[in-house]
């Protein structure tokens, strides 16, 4: 493996690791699926890169072929991962359907290794993560206004990243087709491996920057509509006891009966209703 490519991989390890992390830490808030998705991802993500340093500095031939072989292997399933952590976003996602997939995209590399050989997989994983990190982006203008009003204000995060993306795509192709029989581990062509693992570098900081940006705002917006709700159920809640109260006092003067008891609930009510309007304009 080229110095540069050990050092870019390196370095995407740790990007990755902070994918993770973040996406732990997001799970213990929401205890979401859609975090269990992201982590799983992420997880996998930072797995294939670490194996993938393993086989640059094995010095056996055997180990260096099992260790790329999980590489190919964990590769695919991590971008299907975290693909399926984004699109629980704005469609309901099938655990079960979920795992059988994973199991498909495990089991068929290693059967694709046993009949072939290393460098057909090698190809594949190749061609699967290129599809799958155009299509996880790309899917979401099927359904374009529900993703937008989803999202909200993180479509300009969502933009920056497809933007990386499209960048990617062309140094991913010429990439492919100069290592298709060797893999990107083996490219000697600096120029190459500048241009690629720099755009794959911004691409995955900007796809952790707007996992980020969307869980707060997704959070944000929940917030608001839960103050708005309770606001105006708790509004409702007090003009209701307040109308009581003060009918019952009205009954008590026309029957002459003094109740201080109805004084203080309309004061208590009163006072009720300023905090809620305190809370609306949080």
């Amino acid at each position: 493996m080229h110095e540069l490519i050990f050092f870019s991989m390196f370095l995407l390890v740790l990007i990755r690791l902070i994918g993770f992390i973040v996406s732990v830490n997001f799970y213990y808030e929401s205890k979401s699926n859609t975090y269990i998705y992201f982590t799983t991802g992420w997880f996998c993500w930072v797995t294939a890169g670490i194996v993938a340093l393993i086989s640059a500095i094995t010095n056996n031939q055997i180990q260096e072929s099992f260790f790329l072989l999980m590489n190919y292997i964990i590769g695919p399933i991590a971008i299907f991962l975290l693909g399926s952590g984004l699109s629980s976003y704005y469609i309901k996602i099938s655990s079960n359907k979920i795992k059988l997939l994973s199991v498909l995209l495990i089991a068929f590399p290693i059967i694709l290794n046993f009949s072939l050989g290393l460098v057909p997989v090698a190809l594949y994983a190749r061609i699967s993560q290129f599809l799958g990190i155009i299509t996880i982006f790309l899917l979401p203008f099927l359904r374009y206004n529900s993703f937008k009003k989803r999202i909200g204000k993180s479509i300009k995060w969502y933009y920056l990243t497809c933007f990386s993306i499209i960048l990617y795509i062309p140094l991913a192709i010429l990439s492919m087709i100069t290592s298709i029989y060797s893999g990107s581990f083996q490219s000697q062509d600096i120029t190459i491996i500048i241009g690629a693992y720099t755009s794959i570098i911004i691409m995955t900081i900007l796809v952790i920057a707007f996992i980020i940006h969307l869980e707060y705002t997704i959070t944000s917006e929940q917030e608001k509509q839960l103050k708005d709700k309770y606001s105006h159920d708790l509004g409702n809640i007090m003009q209701v006891i307040y109308s009581s109260a003060d009918l019952f006092k009205r009954i008590g003067k026309e029957e002459n009966i003094e109740n201080d008891k109805l004084d203080l609930i309309e004061k208590k009510c009163k006072e009720a209703a300023k905090l809620i309007d305190e809370i609306r304009n949080l």
